[in-house]
């Protein structure tokens, strides 16, 4: 009787203890299992992240590319643009130069003697007919006459300084008196030709 109860005691030990290892072993593998779901659900977020920042980067990147393009297609037309009105201009003023060349040497050509004086007289005014087309031939083009201002400061890059002296009541390195006229274009700063004056000491 002894003999069945240990057996029975034995026989009922054994399937605890393979219980428990199958417990155990299921536990580990459940763990197992969550690390897994858990490092995939850990990746798929970080994939996500990593193509939103991607997704991110490759907009700024368009964004700016159109705007360096867009900038870059400014520039380019408004340079055609100045460098076509440039050449229109070159070609006006080579035009203009042409023609007064054209006129001069038909003066020239025309110049009567000395002892003739109504002769002289009229090739004196076609002098002056021409001097004044040339005129009106920089007014055209925009350039017109630029005057030192008397008092004004001296300065090298709009005045041409052709001497100097001592003026009574005005102080050093001041326009003292325009021996010559300059010319500008459209705009006072932009000087084509600087009036060349007298300086004070």
């Amino acid at each position: 009787m002894n003999g069945d109860f240990s057996q029975s005691v034995a026989g009922d030990s054994e399937p605890d203890a393979t219980r428990e290892l199958d417990t155990l072993g299921s536990s580990t593998i459940y763990k197992l299992c969550e690390e897994v779901i858990a490092l995939r659900e850990y990746d798929k977020r970080q994939l996500r992240s990593l193509e939103q920042t991607l997704n991110k980067v490759r907009d700024e990147l368009r964004t700016s590319f159109n705007s360096f393009a867009a900038d870059t297609q400014r520039a380019y037309q408004q340079l055609r643009q100045e460098t076509h009105g440039e050449k229109r201009v070159s070609m006006a003023l080579l035009n203009e130069l042409l023609e007064t060349a054209h006129d001069l040497k038909a003066i020239v050509a025309a110049r009567p003697s000395l002892d003739d004086r109504e002769a002289v007289q009229r090739w004196i005014e076609a002098v002056e007919v021409e001097s004044r087309k040339v005129d009106a031939a920089l007014v055209r083009q925009g350039i017109h006459p630029y005057d030192a201002v008397i008092s004004s400061a001296y300065n090298p890059a709009i005045h041409e300084r052709v001497g100097s002296k001592r003026v009574e009541g005005m102080g050093p390195l001041l326009v003292a008196e325009q021996t010559e006229r300059g010319y500008a274009s459209q705009q006072p700063e932009f000087v084509l030709r600087r009036p060349k004056v007298i300086v004070s000491e």
